[in-house]
């Protein structure tokens, strides 16, 4: 990461790809491979359920906690190449199993656990629906987490950048046909709370669906400083502008909201004669 006279950037490694079918340990060793591949990068970034991939029928969670396993290869590696981590994974809970993007520091501490807030379609039926959104301080950078379904809602991203997130960081898993949406959600969110925005999503085939790649960041101002391609796997290390360009005449959305106003259902107006 940058900083002193000029501004501030995150160097982020965007990982599209199409994991294997509940092939944990392989794809474990593929994240764990580019990890190592790459050590300037500050943040490394997997896609939705990455770890299991997204085919819900059969996933088995994992207990993210353990200090055996995959997700302890994964701790190690963040700490060894000093890279903190986003990953996507189905995590063991009392109730069931969450829907989760696991947040590794580069100290190889696991920072948070985000739980997916807003379940997708089918993903009801195998996942408990997470109650809270969640700030991790992930390389020296506050980072508010979405995942895949949470970015069509304006709530979420604007939820965490008011509660201290300077980074939104989307894991995704979108499918066709709403590849358009969530490359115009992308921007908007970006946009709206004045905030840049890492969103990566998973390519390849499982069934009937179709994940349609498009992973891309994008700037405080809306615009995108960097895009991978559709349906294939691609992996890139890119600068990530934090803050506001000096050049950017746009105001603070965020600060000029009002809150105060109510919402009132008008009735038949008369009128004077």
């Amino acid at each position: 990461m940058t900083g002193g006279e000029g501004p501030r950037t995150i160097d982020v490694l965007l990982v599209q790809l199409a994991p294997r079918a509940h092939r944990v340990g392989e794809n474990v060793e593929v994240a764990c491979r580019l990890i190592a591949d790459h050590p300037d990068a500050d943040l490394a970034v997997f896609s939705e359920l990455y770890l299991q991939s997204y085919a819900l029928r059969g996933i088995e969670p994992l207990d993210a906690g353990t200090r055996a396993g995959p997700v302890a290869a994964l701790r190690d590696a963040a700490r060894a190449n000093g890279t903190a981590v986003v990953v996507g994974a189905a995590v063991r809970e009392s109730s069931g199993m969450s829907n989760a993007a696991l947040c590794i520091e580069r100290t190889g501490d696991i920072a948070a656990i985000y739980r997916k807030v807003h379940l997708f379609g089918a993903e009801a039926r195998f996942f408990t629906r997470g109650e809270e959104y969640a700030v991790v301080t992930l390389s020296g950078v506050a980072t508010g987490l979405l995942i895949c379904y949470d970015l069509d809602f304006p709530e979420p991203a604007r939820a965490v950048v008011a509660a201290g997130a300077e980074l939104l960081v989307t894991v995704s898993a979108n499918m066709d046909p709403y590849a358009h949406d969530h490359a115009l959600y992308a921007r908007v969110r970006a946009l709206e709370n004045r905030v840049a925005h890492v969103y990566v999503n998973a390519v390849g085939r499982e069934g009937s669906l179709r994940f349609c790649g498009g992973s891309t960041v994008v700037d405080s101002s809306g615009i995108p400083v960097a895009k991978l391609p559709g349906y294939e796997p691609a992996v890139r290390l890119v600068s990530v502008p934090l803050g506001r360009r000096s050049d950017d005449p746009r105001p603070d959305y965020l600060a000029e909201r009002r809150l105060d106003v109510p919402a009132r259902v008008a009735g038949a107006v008369a009128l004077d004669r």
